[in-house]
């Protein structure tokens, strides 16, 4: 049903419960792959937020896309947004 990195997000989720209610919360990293996948300005932005909060790590970025594909999308990811890009 769900695409290997959304799968992955989702065994990675934490489970939680709010008031009763069982849900699941997927890990920083992995949102900003997602978001790293889906591409839209407003997702980038949310790349930057989350780097910025120190919620995630390049690192920890650039190790995930390189698991699901998205090498590419993390290095024009980074050129466009730091300076020491490699």
């Amino acid at each position: 049903m769900f695409d290997e990195l959304t799968n992955a997000a989702l065994t990675a989720a934490e489970s939680v419960d709010f008031e009763g209610e069982p849900f699941r919360v997927v890990d920083a990293v992995h949102l900003a792959v997602i978001a790293l996948a889906t591409g839209r300005p407003k997702d980038l932005t949310r790349i930057l937020a989350l780097l910025d909060a120190g919620a995630v790590t390049r690192e920890q970025v650039e190790a995930v896309a390189a698991r699901h594909g998205l090498t590419h999308a993390w290095v024009r990811f980074q050129r466009r947004f730091f300076d020491d890009a490699r």
